[in-house]
């Protein structure tokens, strides 16, 4: 089995899709309603950093934090390999 500390790689692929498609769903709502409610353009852009920063940067964290442990596991074992040559 799996090291409970070990993200599972279809669950963070099921994230990144499912934020994905949370994200464009996201951004067609927020267009329309820019567009309905007759705003600048550049409103749709500030909603959609609003957006970014409540909404999809948080869904994402699991999968930055899978990264970043998967990098250190991977430098991790280039020492100890670069170390066991010497």
């Amino acid at each position: 089995m799996t090291d409970p500390a070990t993200p599972d790689p279809v669950a963070l692929r099921r994230r990144v899709l499912l934020t994905g498609l949370l994200s464009l769903a996201l951004f067609l709502v927020l267009a329309y309603a820019v567009a309905a409610a007759g705003l600048p353009d550049w409103s749709l852009l500030v909603a959609l950093a609003a957006a970014y920063v409540v909404v999809v940067r948080p869904l994402m964290r699991p999968v930055r934090d899978a990264s970043r442990l998967r990098r250190s596991l991977a430098y991790q074992a280039f020492r100890e390999g670069k170390d066991s040559s010497r």
